[in-house]
Order: structure tokens, then sequence, then C-alpha cells
């Protein structure tokens, strides 16, 4: 986005499979949401060429601009990838030396230790999601299991064995429901992060580039220099004008070069504390949405199967039967009743 150094958030990604289906429709217009409004909230990126294209675009017009290399794009990583292929075996040793690069090898490390810790926490939660969603589909079988044993049953244990599957049938939506909240507030959010490192990682690769950059520059500037006390000791002046033309030339690109390059490092240096500031508050409202999200499941999950208790403890295996009325009632009935006979002693209501 033209400032080297900066994180980008990263864009949604696509899907080959299925990309037109109404939730992954909704999933990418929250991740374009939150790519906005996280280059909104950016200092410098909010300015960037780029971002006012792919706002105000058309298709089209989008298409032409991403095709197109940013100016001196590709004359500048040709220059840098010749001269890393030339020096690659003495590269560390050819790059100039700062202040600043114990900073970047701690920075290194710990992002790189980062993206392997998310990488596994992710992994566990997938697992989890999973087995919620298998959860779900066990909830379900296990109801239609239930219900079909209740309906097989005469006698008053039936219609309590029946609603014990009900009540196991609308806890497994209660489930698919869970595991599809864990998956948006936990599970996305996790794999989001670790596509937030990538972009780290990216802007250290490109203060790395800048100094590359930089070097390669501070090495033309020494051979231009060379060239010229050369043709100053052979004595020939059309050379020496050549060659101090030369010299001013690359002091100029070396200048910039190094302009660059320090633009780059006290950027790069910046994004970082700000990744970890932001990651810190992101991290902190990720846990606990996903803690409130399981004491409510778990109240919700308790109320209906505590709801179930009373019902079951007013069956009588000794003659007294359950009876389920229309609108969701049961109505505890004798076993005289149950034959045809008139209303019992015991009649009573107990809600669903």
């Amino acid at each position: 986005m033209g400032y080297p150094g900066a994180i980008v958030p990263p864009l949604p990604e696509k899907q080959a499979v299925s990309r037109f289906s109404p939730e992954f429709v909704e999933s990418r217009r929250r991740s374009l949401d939150k790519f906005l409004s996280r280059v909104s909230s950016h200092s410098e990126l909010v300015q960037s060429e780029a971002l006012a294209s792919f706002l105000s675009a058309d298709d089209v017009a989008f298409t032409v601009r991403k095709s197109q290399p940013q100016s001196g794009e590709v004359k500048s990583s040709t220059s840098v990838m010749k001269w890393f292929n030339e020096t690659k075996t003495s590269l560390s040793k050819d790059l100039i030396k700062t202040e600043d690069d114990e900073k970047f090898k701690e920075i290194q490390n710990y992002v790189e230790t980062l993206e392997n810790q998310m990488k596994t926490v992710v992994k566990h939660t997938q697992s989890l999601v999973k087995k919620g969603k298998e959860t779900a589909t066990g909830l379900f079988e296990f109801g239609l299991a239930f219900t079909l044993l209740g309906q097989s049953e005469t006698s008053s244990l039936g219609s309590a064995l029946t609603l014990v599957g009900h009540t196991a049938d609308s806890l497994s939506v209660l489930s698919a429901e869970q595991a599809e909240m864990e998956n948006e507030k936990f599970e996305n959010p996790l794999i989001d992060y670790i596509r937030i490192i990538g972009s780290v990682k990216e802007a250290l690769g490109e203060r790395k580039k800048k100094l590359v950059s930089y070097s390669t520059s501070v090495q033309e500037l020494s051979a231009r220099k060379s060239t010229l006390e050369k043709a100053q000791s052979g004595g020939q002046s059309e050379k020496v004008a050549q060659a101090e033309e030369s010299v001013g030339r690359a002091e100029g690109r070396m200048k910039e070069e190094e302009r660059i390059f320090n633009e780059t490092n006290e950027r790069c240096l910046r994004e970082v504390e700000r990744f970890k500031s932001e990651k810190a508050a992101d991290m902190k409202k990720t846990v606990l949405d996903y803690i409130n999200l399981q004491i409510e499941f778990n109240k919700r999950m308790e109320e209906t199967w505590t709801k179930l208790v009373p019902k079951l403890e007013g069956v009588s295996v000794e003659g007294v039967g359950v009876g389920i009325e229309e609108g969701g009632e049961e109505r505890v009935r004798s076993t005289s009743e149950l034959k045809g006979g008139g209303q019992g002693a015991g009649d009573g209501l107990v809600g669903v």
C-alpha cells in the first residue's frame, strides 16, 4: 500500500467452492468489514492510494489496477534479486549493520514463536468445535432413539421416554447453534490472527528488503569511488569526469535508499508495538467471548434438563402413567383412566 514496514491487514480469503452460499457471503462480508475497520483506523494506510482505488474503482478498473506493478517495483526487485544471487553466500556480512538489528532478531523470534503457539491453539480449537458438532449429531440420534423407544412402550414410561427424546432433539439444535457460535466468535478470530501474523512477517520482510537495497547502494557507491580513484591515478581527465558523475549519482541513490530504509525501520518498530497492543486487547475479548458462550450454553443445557426431572419423577412404576395433552402439557392419570375410566384423584398438570 505504499508504506513499507506497515502491517497491512489481510484481505478476506477467497473460496472456490460454495462462494455464493449465503453463509460464505455473510462470513466474507464480516471479514471485509473488519479489514476496512482496521485499515481506516491506521494513520498511514487510510491515506493509501491503493485503498482509495479499492473503495472507488469498478470491477474492471480494480482488475487493471491490481495487475499493474507499483512504480519502480520491477526494476527495484530485479536489481535486489540480482545482487542477492551474486552475494548470497556472504549475505549476512555484506548487509549494513544497524543499531536495531538485535531488536529485530528478538521480534523475529517472538513472531515465529507466537505463530507456532497460535497454530497449536487453533488446532485444538478446531477439534473442540468439531466435537461440538458431533455432540449435536449424537444428541439428535440419541433423541430419535428415545422417541422411538417411548413410542414402543404402552406403559406410563413410554410418554416419559418420548419426552426425553424430544428434549434431546431440542438440545441437539442448541448444540449445533453453539458450535456455529464457537466457530464464529472463537475459531475464526484465532485463524484470522494467524493471517495477521503473516502480515507482520511480511512487514519484517519489507524491512529486510530495504536493508538489502540500502546495502546494495553502499556497495555500488564504493565501487564507483574505486573507479574514480583508478581514473584519477591514470590521469585520464575524460574518464575522471565520467567517474565523478557516476559517483554523484551513486551518492544520491545511496542517500535515498538510506532514507527509505530508516523510514521503513522506524515504521516497522512502531507497527510491531501497535500489533502487540492490539493483540492483547483482541485476545482478551476473544477469550471472554468464548467463556461467556460456554456459561450461557451450559446454563441453557441445565435449564432444559432440569425441566425434565419433575416429569420423570412423576412417573409411577406401579400403575400411574403420564399422558401428554395437546399444547405440550402432561397430565398425571391413573391406570383406570388410561383404560377409559373416570378422572383420578391424583390428576394434575405439569408444564413441559
